[in-house]
């Protein structure tokens, strides 16, 4: 059904608004999201998100969204948008997304400075004017002021405000020495997990994930090399570390390691 109000979109024009292009598939913590009308009401999970809609997450929210042609999850301090134009995309107004496809499924996503387009799983991230991409797998298009550049996996290209796309450069190095590593530590439930790692760099992003799934369920950024976390449900879980330099350059992730949560 999605899929095929997509096609209306784009069938219909720019006048057209509120048609449902994705849906919230999960949400962590502060999220809300404003229609056409611009109020700002708390996100369903589960919820629609259509054309002329945004969506924005508080400073530990997270928001993933599935759409026809890809998943994009918009971590904390982000602001994502959908356009009622007459070719659909996905905007990200600020902060930090990341847009996975499989298959024949074609990335589209633009900032005020560049549009990207591809396949694989990629991070965009935009902050005072520039726009950083960064193919984690796959292949991305990253074009502005009508000129382009290609990213394979490992690359990354930043674009500024009124300027074309500068030269892809290699992503920095991941952290390492992480613990809790490849060995789970226990924790009870309500109680706090310590972990650490390795790292010289200015900035890192920590993510927590399922067991057996690629989705994110927490995020955090922090310059420290160390985060007390509470993991609000039981079982199983991956978490991994990124580094960021001081200009926005994001690292592949680390090795990753487990936190097991238990009852009492």
């Amino acid at each position: 059904m999605i899929a095929h109000l997509a096609a209306v979109v784009l069938a219909q024009g720019p006048s057209l608004a509120g048609i449902p292009v994705a849906r919230f598939a999960y949400l962590s913590e502060s999220v809300e999201s404003s229609d056409a009308s611009g109020k700002w009401r708390d996100a369903s999970e589960g919820g629609r998100f259509a054309t002329g809609d945004r969506v924005r997450t508080g400073q530990t929210g997270l928001v993933r969204l599935e759409f026809p042609w890809m998943s994009l999850t918009a971590g904390p301090s982000s602001t994502v948008s959908i356009p009622a134009e007459r070719i659909l995309s996905a905007v990200l107004d600020e902060g930090r997304v990341e847009t996975a496809s499989e298959g024949e499924d074609i990335v589209k996503l633009r900032t005020p400075e560049a549009e990207v387009r591809g396949q694989g799983r990629g991070i965009v991230r935009r902050s005072k004017g520039t726009t950083w991409v960064m193919a984690q797998e796959g292949t991305f298009r990253v074009e502005s002021k009508g000129k382009a550049v290609v990213l394979k996996a490992g690359q990354g290209a930043r674009v500024r405000a009124g300027t074309a796309p500068e030269t892809p450069v290699p992503l920095p190095a991941a952290p390492r020495e992480l613990w809790p590593a490849a060995d789970p530590v226990y924790i009870k439930s309500g109680e706090p997990v310590s972990l650490r790692w390795t790292s010289k760099a200015p900035l890192h992003r920590i993510e927590v994930l399922g067991l057996d799934s690629d989705e994110v369920l927490l995020a955090r950024e922090l310059p420290q090399t160390t985060l007390s976390l509470v993991i609000p449900w039981l079982g199983t879980y991956r978490w991994r570390v990124y580094t960021l330099d001081r200009e926005g350059l994001e690292s592949r992730p680390s090795a990753e390691g487990l936190v097991c949560v238990v009852e009492r």
